[in-house]
């Protein structure tokens, strides 16, 4: 059955309904109602008072025999509860979880305050939206933990615990005579969702409860009513966030930079996509096992995040590979097909974006090519290069020449010490002298003497000139990446030299 996602009550099957609310944004969230005679449970009131008195007069008007004595809460999130006063007699049941989590729950309290009050962006928007005042937190006064079965006149309705996953008491609602399932915000469609407990792992076999259910007709917590394929698209998401996640925590990729570095591929019409900070940050805190990052924390990174993306889009990369005529040799290659250890992976991101500038990149790509294929050894140009990357602040830079110097033989205690600069004890006195060079060039644009003489003692006048152009110009490189924003490239992660 196709449902059009439009506001209101719907019929989903015989005596079952969704009550929907495009575009399932922040507190636009869909409840359901099963109905059996004159009974009748509901899954979920909604986020406020005047958004649940609308949800109850649109099922008066279409079955104004049936009377709400059930009342099921899939979570303790606020847009599927604060409306519960409404029904004053109804038996509301929530999983234990949930329900501990709900009676902590004092955000509407903030929400109604009168005057401005000290919020994330997203939830001062809120305020903007929807009318909090008069929210009365009414409880559930009946739950459980793993499953249960509720009678709905002649019909049975079973609710299965599989939280934490979006919180922490997330419970399904299955409707097994109709093959229907209101899954809460175990599903969301069309728009990124909050991983606001973890893990995300069990969010995953959730889904993989839902595929193997007898159900066809599947209502999420936000978005249209959709089938099992639609879940299977939204299970991979979660695949994809926790295997990135995960990549990037051991990298040590700081979580406002890991979301934004993470492929998207299939998932960018999405709404809502500065959620993908928080999802990052859930498996982050997983990992870390100590709370942290704190989700109020990554709250005030939202509005950084949904702001911040490249300024000028690399261009693709069949654009730049066009410009390998008019190159010769490495550089050719370097805009074609890569070069070196990066022979065969697309087009990077820097040389697409500095393409916005084609007579600009013609001309500065022989001299990557020259420097990266020059006199000096590969160890040192990539310490070189690492350490122009931490003084420049360039992410871009450090997330390339980290593998790039793994490969040159840079231990992995070399390069996370990098940063610590040519006075930790641990450098040899050629590395160390190698370093307090780019440190010096960088802070005064010149070599002191003692650097310059031991450096000669080492190194010949073309390799000399060869430093000072490698570290000038990846400077000058770093710039273009930080001005730009120049998003890391996606096939990064994946790198293994």
């Amino acid at each position: 059955m196709v449902v059009p996602y439009t506001l209101g009550l719907h019929e989903i099957a015989a005596d079952t309904y969704a009550y929907l609310q495009p575009n399932g944004s922040w507190g636009l969230s869909n409840a359901g109602l099963v109905v059996s005679g004159d009974e009748a449970l509901l899954v979920d009131t909604l986020f406020t008072v005047p958004q649940t008195r609308d949800l109850l007069a649109a099922i008066k008007q279409a079955l104004p025999a049936a009377a709400i004595d059930t009342l099921v809460n899939s979570h303790s999130d606020g847009d599927h509860w604060w409306g519960n006063q409404l029904l004053p007699d109804a038996t509301v049941i929530a999983s234990e979880a949930a329900a501990i989590d709900m009676g902590r729950d004092h955000l509407h309290q903030l929400l109604a305050a009168p005057g401005d009050v000290p919020l994330p962006r997203v939830v001062r928007e809120m305020r903007k939206v929807f009318d909090f005042i008069g929210i009365v937190p009414t409880l559930p006064n009946r739950t459980f933990s793993g499953e249960l079965e509720v009678a709905v006149g002649k019909r049975t309705v079973r609710l299965i615990e599989v939280g934490p996953a979006h919180t922490w008491g997330d419970v399904l609602v299955h409707v097994p005579d109709t093959g229907v399932l209101f899954a809460g915000d175990i599903l969301f469609i069309g728009g990124h969702p909050v991983v606001h407990s973890g893990p995300v792992e069990r969010w995953i076999a959730a889904c993989d409860l839902i595929l193997g259910l007898d159900v066809e007709t599947i209502v999420p917590g936000h978005g249209p009513v959709v089938g099992k394929p639609e879940v299977r698209t939204f299970r991979s998401y979660l695949e994809r966030v926790l295997a990135h996640a995960t990549r990037s925590h051991r990298a040590g990729v700081p979580v406002l930079r890991a979301a934004r570095e993470m492929d998207l591929s299939g998932f960018e019409d999405w709404i809502d996509r500065e959620r993908l900070l928080l999802n990052i940050g859930a498996v982050y805190r997983e990992l870390n096992g100590d709370g942290t990052p704190v989700e109020q924390d990554l709250l005030v990174q939202l509005e950084e995040f949904a702001t911040e993306g490249p300024r000028l889009a690399p261009r693709p990369s069949a654009e730049i590979a066009a410009l390998a005529g008019r190159l010769d040799g490495p550089a050719a290659a370097l805009v074609a097909d890569g070069a070196g250890p990066l022979a065969g992976r697309p087009v990077l991101n820097v040389l697409a974006t500095i393409g916005h500038h084609p007579d600009l990149l013609v001309a500065l790509v022989p001299l990557l090519a020259q420097l990266n294929q020059g006199l000096l050894p590969f160890r040192e140009r990539e310490l070189a290069i690492l350490r122009t990357a931490h003084r420049t602040g360039s992410a871009y830079e450090w997330e390339h020449h980290a593998r790039l110097g793994s490969a040159a033989g840079l231990t992995g205690g070399e390069i996370a010490r990098v940063e610590e600069g040519p006075e930790h004890p641990d450098w040899s006195e050629a590395d160390r002298t190698l370093l307090r060079a780019v440190d010096e060039l960088h802070d005064g644009h010149a070599l002191a003497p003692d650097t310059w003489q031991a450096l000669s003692r080492s190194h010949s006048a073309p390799e000399l000139l060869e430093l000072l152009a490698l570290v000038g110009t990846y400077g000058m490189v770093a710039g273009i990446l930080n001005s730009c924003r120049v998003p890391l490239d996606g096939w990064l992660a994946d790198l293994n030299l």
